[in-house]
């Protein structure tokens, strides 16, 4: 079952058929006028996720067999045909993804809006093929999903209070669901940025110096990369250094 729709029930105790069948039909009932039919993806935004699904099963499996590599040449007793085998296998996977980089940027290049948008997304500091193309397959070419805020939920970035009376005044957390590789991907964005550009890595150090820990800062870097990449979609803009949006309000036009 999905999880928006599980999520507005209370737990039931009971996973079965038709307690799922019952919270579907009352979800369809109560939200009639506010739900949308479904629409088949794009073809190209498939290919893209079948790449770069592909392409994370490649990489786990070349990263498992360089650890075996690794463990098995601490044996003082080896066999040349597991030696071989383990480095033309790593060679072979390695092959399969630089096959997949290719056909994943031929693929963006064939198509002038999404190779435009890969190209606005990339212009952000850290953000490279691999998280343009992903947030790009994620939000449907940001046509399912266009604002910010609801991405950074739907990639469990986003940090929520949990706070009650004067009792219960909790520290805000993230819920850690959602994509794990673009999670994991915009997080090395963010390390990327917090070490080499600039501004980051100003607004990092003075958040560590404030006291904040490390990873809710790398954190709060992610919601701002995902805060950028929205705005020079929305705005069909390159990302500028230096930027900073002033509201017209408080500008003195006398």
């Amino acid at each position: 079952m999905p999880i928006d729709i599980a999520m507005n029930f209370d737990p039931v105790g009971h996973k079965t058929d038709p307690v799922d069948s019952r919270q579907i039909a009352e979800y369809a009932y109560r939200y009639s006028d506010e739900l949308r039919f479904w629409q088949p993806k794009d073809e190209i935004i498939e290919k893209i996720k079948q790449l770069l699904t592909a392409r994370e099963q490649f990489t786990k499996q070349s990263t498992a067999i360089q650890n075996a590599i690794t463990s098995y040449q601490r044996h003082v007793v080896q066999v040349p045909l597991i030696v071989k085998a383990h480095h033309q296998t790593l060679k072979e996977l390695k092959k399969h993804i630089a096959e997949i980089d290719k056909e994943l940027d031929r693929l963006i290049r064939q198509n002038p809006i999404i190779s435009q948008m890969t190209n606005q997304l990339k212009s952000i500091p850290g953000v490279g093929l691999l998280l343009a193309s992903d947030l790009i397959a994620i939000t449907g070419a940001f046509n399912d999903i266009s604002s910010y805020k609801t991405l950074s939920a739907f990639l469990g970035i986003c940090p929520y209070q949990h706070r009650s009376g004067k009792s219960i005044h909790k520290a805000a957390h993230i819920r850690n669901f959602g994509p794990t590789y673009a999670r994991k991907l915009l997080m090395l964005a963010a390390r990327s940025v917090a070490t080499h550009n600039i501004s980051f890595r100003k607004y990092y150090v003075r958040k560590l110096a404030e006291g904040k820990a490390k990873q809710l800062v790398l954190n709060n870097i992610s919601n701002k990369l995902i805060k950028i990449a929205c705005a020079l979609i929305k705005n069909n803009s390159q990302y500028t250094e230096g930027y900073y949006s002033v509201n017209p309000l408080c500008l003195n036009l006398t």
